[in-house]
């Protein structure tokens, strides 16, 4: 196996260790080859640079910028066998014929050229990139990124078949050169979904084609299509790295990946799938490098953060915080934990798995395998002595009544729950069979949450609404009437314009960079602890809380599409909004009731 290029330069001292360190530093944020970063700082030159990894191969460099493709040889090969091999003729010496190749190593490809040329063959090494565009020109255009089409055409057409283990659990590298195109194949698609942000990789068997899907933002991205004939051999891959049983393919199976890029551990969730045309892969994506953030950063307003830090900071009682999978409880969580931790404090938590390492938190992981569930931990770990403690998810009764009874006892108890807003955990407690009075005596707070896509500063578009978007808003800014900033306009029923989203280069054209968060918290006052007791209906407890300041998310959401943090169609996509615009909303009577009382 040839030497890593980082390795490769600074060994023959074409670069130094502090140049690599830089560009390895800035190819964190972006997919972009290292040889085409060091070549952009002004490392090394582009002709040295294609020199050098000319000579790992032990061939000569060809410079397609000074010597473009003759006529005469490129009339010798097909431009599907061009494509198949990524190989393009480039001139013509009598009965040789000079190769320009993506892997001079290929014999496959060389003897496939000899063949179909009748010449000898000499392989040369050109930049890749040129070489893509050498092909495009001469046979017409078709998509090639970033070299994954020769890594797929490789695999199949290698005659190596067999798949190595390295890696360990120690984490595989995804940064390697490998001589097996499978093992190349997957740490590109891998190491792609890191480098552009992806917070799953999506691996979908199809009729005749296997889809990859990246999930960026939030949204669905098809990245690239597979022919079908490299799925066992992918599943195999991943199945390795993951420690799974390669030869079950009927039943469900877990496990985790730990991975290095960029010299930085990430941890990946596997979870393998039997489906209708093969087995369908996600892998979600941990990168433990990137930092915790604080309270601050989540996006909660300023009403919204004096809320939820006055119920992290009780000395006891259980707090909620909901939401669907990928809405960011966790983080929300973490920062609440970070911003508790004191010498004074002993936090403990049992999750699963352990997502982050924080410093001065005793964490855990529960393990069902082995019967160590979370109500199991968390009777442990009251044995420990802890004043807060984080309960991964509530997830059966057991779990839920053990959290409760623990915050009784003198315990700060944080936990997520899934659950579609804050007064909907209520009826989803008591249908985990939890006493009412248990729950009305140690639930002090409930907070629900999203993830919106925010809209790209550079290009976002101002537009006027349509009249359906038209009725959403004076629907939904009356919840607005008590913010200074909308209410002059929502007295006079003023529709203010509203921003899409649109795309450009700084988006990667879709017109969202980035998301925020947007909330809601329903804080457990006497009144709602009765209403919860009584085992009340969630709209009379949604009505009740609104007397103490609860305030649905949809209308923070209306809040941050005024204020041209999102558009419209992304809060409406993410967040629930009422559609009967019939009458006035209760909740907003009953909270102009509270304020003249």
């Amino acid at each position: 196996m040839r030497k890593r290029l980082g390795e490769f330069l600074t060994t023959n001292k074409l670069i130094t260790k502090e140049q690599l360190d830089q560009a390895q530093e800035l190819q964190k944020g972006t997919p972009a080859p290292l040889s085409r970063l060091l070549v952009s700082l002004g490392y090394i030159s582009e002709e040295k640079l294609l020199s050098s990894l000319a000579a790992q191969f032990g061939v000569s460099p060809w410079n397609f910028a000074e010597n473009p493709p003759s006529s005469e040889a490129v009339q010798h090969l097909p431009g599907s066998i061009c494509k198949m091999y990524q190989v393009m003729p480039v001139d013509l010496r009598g009965d040789l014929l000079v190769l320009a190749m993506q892997n001079p190593n290929d014999l496959e490809a060389i003897d496939t050229v000899r063949n179909l040329s009748g010449l000898r063959v000499e392989p040369v090494f050109p930049d890749r990139e040129r070489l893509y565009k050498a092909i495009e020109t001469a046979y017409g255009s078709h998509q090639l990124t970033e070299g994954v089409d020769a890594l797929v055409i490789g695999a199949l057409n290698s005659a190596r078949g067999t798949t190595s283990t390295k890696g360990g659990k120690e984490g595989h590298n995804l940064d390697d050169e490998e001589d097996n195109y499978v093992i190349s194949l997957v740490n590109t698609l891998l190491s792609d979904a890191i480098r552009m942000g992806a917070s799953d990789v999506h691996i979908e068997p199809r009729l005749d084609k296997v889809e990859i899907r990246y999930r960026i933002d939030g949204q669905m991205q098809k990245v690239r299509e597979l022919p079908k004939d490299l799925m066992p051999m992918v599943v195999t891959r991943l199945k390795i790295m993951a420690e799974l049983d390669i030869v079950e393919f009927r039943v469900p199976q877990d496990g985790r990946v730990g991975a290095i890029i960029d010299g930085r551990d990430v941890d990946m969730r596997i979870s393998v799938l039997p489906n209708h045309h093969g087995q369908r892969i996600v892998l979600r994506i941990l990168d433990k490098s990137v930092s915790l953030k604080t309270m601050e950063q989540l996006g909660f307003t300023d009403r919204n953060l004096n809320t939820f830090r006055t119920l992290i900071k009780k000395p006891y009682g259980m707090v909620l915080v909901t939401g669907p999978t990928g809405s960011g409880k966790t983080t929300t969580l973490y920062a609440a934990l970070m911003e508790l931790r004191k010498i004074t404090n002993n936090i403990m938590t049992c999750e699963d798995p352990v997502e982050y390492e924080l410093n001065g938190i005793n964490q855990s992981q529960v393990n069902d395998k082995v019967g160590l569930t979370f109500a199991t931990q968390l009777r442990a770990i009251l044995r420990q002595d802890p004043d807060i403690i984080l309960v991964g998810e509530v997830r059966d009764g057991e779990t839920a009544e053990t959290a409760l009874r623990a915050s009784m006892t003198g315990h700060l108890v944080l936990s997520t729950l899934h659950c579609n807003d804050s007064p909907s955990a209520v009826p989803r407690l008591l249908d985990m069979k939890v006493d009412p009075f248990l729950l009305s005596t140690s639930l002090i707070g409930v907070m629900s949450q999203r993830l919106l896509r925010v809209l790209c500063p550079h290009c976002r578009m101002e537009r006027q609404p349509s009249e359906e978007d038209s009725a959403i808003l004076r629907h939904h800014m009356a919840g607005l009437r008590d913010d200074p900033d909308f209410a002059f306009a929502v007295e006079r029923g003023i529709l203010p314009s509203t921003f899409e989203a649109k795309g450009c280069a700084a988006c990667s054209g879709r017109g969202y960079k980035g998301r925020t968060t947007v909330h809601e918290i329903m804080a457990v006052t006497g009144e709602v602890a009765k209403a919860i007791g009584e085992r009340a209906q969630i709209d009379e407890l949604r009505l009740t809380a609104a007397k103490y300041g609860y305030h649905p998310m949809y209308e923070e959401a209306m809040r941050m599409v005024l204020e041209g943090v999102t558009s419209l169609a992304e809060a409406t996509r993410v967040v629930f909004f009422e559609t009967d615009f019939s009458s006035q909303l209760p909740m907003q009577v009953e909270r102009r009731k509270a304020a003249a009382v």
